[in-house]
């Protein structure tokens, strides 16, 4: 009987908080729907140029053969080389003919291509090699009729990650999700806590404004994530010889950004929570989802494009780049405001409701 009643107590309870009731039944669905179509280790819609000076049929019978098989997509004519669309990160592969072309080559019996990968991405990296060295054998058996099993010989160039180092790839993804995950945590648990025990109300009841309490709540914690960023960075630098290539103040100012959505999300999250647990779960969800759909771990060309939509609006996704590009290519100012512009424009409109249902439900 006592295990009956406290079981009747808890779906009482469950019933009675719609936000727990919604969370529980709903939000799992919502994960299961968009993750089942965003995670996959195949690399597709990949950005492939090809630089050639002249009418190479050979050539340009390969730039079909890749753009045919679904893995390579056309990238727009371009005014710069190859080798700046790839640190541009307009290309994630081009293909460089050799002097003349590659199909007077193959007739001199010196069949060279030169390949640039951008491996920031080491998933990527891997897939575009292994896709282009089948797409070409394919070319020459299929289209000119060699048999030979290495007609061509590849001078491939890793580009930003030689080694195809794992870590590198991870660690500045690693440092963009836990930037995140701190403000999250902290600021929505810092705000959840004093409504769950009653001090809040305090706080409003003494002569200061709404804006003294969120900046209150949001500028220790801000320093807080800053702390941790710089230890990720440290300890990237120290134990996994991850370089820093880009400008410190860019860095700076990404993570400034970022702060901006990251923070408004949790001010926003923590008026609709009036407990730690449930505020806890929140995080989760949010976390969880904006880190899957953040091309941190997995690429976003991979995922349908409703949700390749759905992860340019993600601001993990925006410092995601910025912090891989900033620390591996040392990126331009150009390509840092593409997509600062994004995360204040995002962090912006969050903000706008968060302080309008802060001062309405507090």
């Amino acid at each position: 009987m006592i295990l009956l009643s406290f079981i009747k107590k808890e779906l009482i309870s469950l019933l009675r908080d719609p936000v727990m009731l919604a969370a529980i039944l709903i939000m799992p669905m919502v994960q299961v729907v968009v993750l089942s179509q965003a995670i996959t280790m195949e690399a597709r819609n990949l950005h492939l140029v090809v630089e050639t000076n002249t009418d190479d049929y050979v050539l340009d019978r390969i730039y079909d053969h890749a753009l045919g098989s679904g893995w390579f997509e056309k990238v727009e004519p371009l005014k710069e080389s190859a080798m700046e669309a790839v640190q541009s990160g307009k290309a994630d592969v081009a293909i460089i003919a050799p002097p003349g072309g590659l199909t007077k080559s193959l007739l001199r019996n010196e069949g060279r291509l030169q390949i640039l990968i951008d491996a920031t991405n080491v998933l990527k990296a891997q897939s575009i090699e292994g896709y282009l060295q089948a797409i070409i054998s394919q070319v020459m058996q299929e289209e000119m009729h060699i048999k030979v099993s290495q007609p061509i010989v590849f001078n491939t160039r890793i580009l930003f990650n030689p080694q195809l180092d794992t870590q590198h790839f991870l660690i500045p993804a690693i440092l963009a999700i836990l930037v995140l995950m701190s403000l999250l945590t902290l600021i929505c648990i810092s705000l959840t806590r004093e409504k769950e025990k009653g001090t809040i109300e305090t706080l409003i009841s003494a002569p200061i404004s709404k804006y003294d309490i969120i900046f209150g709540k949001v500028i220790p914690y801000i320093l807080v994530a800053l702390v941790n960023m710089f230890l990720i960075q440290s300890i990237g630098v120290l134990m996994f010889a991850l370089p820093f290539k880009g400008s410190f103040l860019m860095f700076m100012a990404s993570f400034i950004c970022f702060c901006i959505p990251a923070t408004a999300t949790a001010v926003w999250l923590s008026t609709y929570t009036h407990t730690q647990q449930q505020a806890m779960l929140g995080m989760i969800i949010i976390l969880f989802l904006s880190m899957m759909l953040s091309g941190a771990l997995f690429p976003i060309e991979n995922m349908p494009l409703a949700l390749q939509y759905i992860s340019k609006l993600n601001p993990l996704t925006h410092f995601t780049y910025l912090t891989r590009n900033i620390i591996l290519k040392g990126a331009g100012w150009n390509y840092f405001f593409e997509h600062a512009s994004v995360m204040l424009g995002v962090g912006v409109f969050i903000a706008f409701f968060a302080i309008k249902r802060f001062k309405t439900t507090l």
